[in-house]
């Protein structure tokens, strides 16, 4: 038997209210009473509905906090970088310091993992 899908058990739970709705008297005289029970399923609906309401929310709000970090680094990296050029503007493209710092540069955008010393 396939799994039900999320819509598949929403629209299932929603057939349901309505056929105990529709089917009240019929279902009452048969010695089954399914006010309480039409009742608790369309708070479950409901409660289910808000839950998906905020799941998609959260959604969207990680897509923007993603973004928004991925931005954030961009930007600091180019003023990173930038500030290494500076500094060779001052030093010489020569000069020790300024060769580690683009070895730095360049060791990172190859994702190797710096050793620790520091």
């Amino acid at each position: 038997m396939a799994k039900m899908t999320e819509s598949g058990k929403r629209d299932f739970v929603s057939q349901m209210i309505t056929i105990l709705q529709q089917n009240t008297t019929l279902l009452t005289d048969a010695g089954f009473d399914p006010t309480a029970k039409i009742t608790q399923l369309d708070t479950e609906l409901t409660a289910a509905d808000d839950a998906e309401g905020r799941q998609i929310d959260a959604k969207a709000a990680a897509k923007i906090a993603t973004r928004e970090a991925t931005q954030t680094l961009k930007t600091a990296y180019d003023d990173g970088s930038a500030t290494v050029e500076i500094i060779a503007g001052f030093l010489g493209k020569d000069h020790p310091l300024v060769q580690e710092l683009r070895k730095l540069r360049k060791s990172n955008g190859k994702s190797e993992k710096p050793s620790g010393d520091a």
